[in-house]
């Protein structure tokens, strides 16, 4: 086998990085200034001596408060991983119960040249499969009954490989570092939605009260919060290409990723709304759920919007890339 990860992936990801950053300092400024105001005010309103209210006091307390609100996502986003595992209610598999799944994930992972990740099964019926994880030794391949139920052997090696050419790539840690405003925003918003995904399986939302600051910093800055969330598309989507170039590398077999990526497509197109309820499991999963943009006028606008901000490519796109890659051999 002839493959290593991919050169023009992490020249994404280090841009993504450095973009990063600007969109960081930019909502952390945003937030810094609204804590500033708001504690001169509480100052205002509470201090027994007026001359307690000096610039240089009121700028000393939110800078303080800014950082510790920017500690406190960071902070928060340290166990990103373990939960997009814990909101899908997988369990990890030994050999006992699963040999054949463990044996072929080693294989996989021998093949590519990565240490083998942990492995959790979920118990839905959707086909899902997913990798997480900061670092290739702490990575977890998540994948689902559904899977074992809807691919065939062949097909579910080259799903396997094309979740060990992410951990090749170390794009799902990129993934969770960049979209962290973005998902500090995304972590509000699903809490006031409603029950989050977690809560079934005992996994209550991870969104605080530094969220909501810094949700709020971002709305002041929304162009590049806008800016932020186009980036984390467009690196989601250049990610999934890659790692389906990388399976066929790993198994020579094209048309069984391909065989793979239909049937769960189709299945997914079925049963969205369960098991794909956060962004913390659709980004990373092997297929997207198909938005219904509906019909009228604004639909066609509805569906440039949806296609900016989409985290995988459509489909019919990557079985085109996959159908190039089987001619050529």
């Amino acid at each position: 086998m002839d493959w290593s990860p991919d050169r023009a992936l992490r020249v994404r990801m280090a841009l993504a990085l450095c973009l990063l950053c600007v969109t960081v300092v930019a909502a952390i400024a945003a937030t810094g200034a609204i804590l500033t105001l708001l504690l001169g005010m509480a100052i205002a309103v509470a201090a027994p001596d007026p001359e307690l209210l000096t610039v240089e006091a009121v700028v000393a307390l939110g800078g303080v408060a800014t950082v510790a609100v920017l500690a406190a996502v960071v902070w928060g986003e340290r166990t990103a991983p373990e939960h997009a595992v814990a909101v899908t209610g997988a369990t990890r598999v030994d050999e006992e119960s699963h040999p054949e799944l463990l044996s072929l994930v080693r294989a996989v992972a021998q093949q590519a040249d990565v240490p083998v990740p942990t492995v959790a099964l979920a118990p839905t019926d959707t086909p899902l499969s997913l990798t997480t994880g900061f670092r290739p030794r702490n990575a977890t391949l998540v994948v689902s009954d559904g899977l074992f139920e809807t691919l065939s052997t062949d097909e579910l090696e080259a799903v396997v490989a094309h979740e060990i050419a992410h951990v090749a790539n170390r794009d799902a840690a990129v993934l969770t570092a960049v979209a962290l405003p973005v998902g500090a925003a995304e972590r509000v918003r699903e809490l006031l939605a409603g029950p989050t995904a977690g809560v079934e399986h005992g996994h209550p939302s991870r969104a605080g009260y530094a969220d909501a600051l810094l949700t709020a910093g971002l709305l002041f800055v929304l162009p590049v919060w806008v800016g932020a969330q186009l980036l984390v598309a467009s690196l989601a989507r250049a990610r999934e290409f890659t790692a389906d170039a990388g399976a066929v590398a790993i198994t020579g077999n094209p048309a069984a990723l391909a065989s793979a990526l239909e049937r769960i497509d189709s299945a997914v197109a079925n049963r969205p709304g369960r098991d794909f309820r956060t962004t913390a499991v659709s980004a990373f999963a092997i297929v997207e759920p198909s938005a219904d943009h509906g019909d009228g006028i604004l639909a066609p606008i509805r569906r440039v919007i949806g296609r900016l901000f989409a985290t995988h490519p459509p489909t019919e796109a990557r079985l085109a890339r996959l159908k190039e890659r089987a001619d050529e051999r």
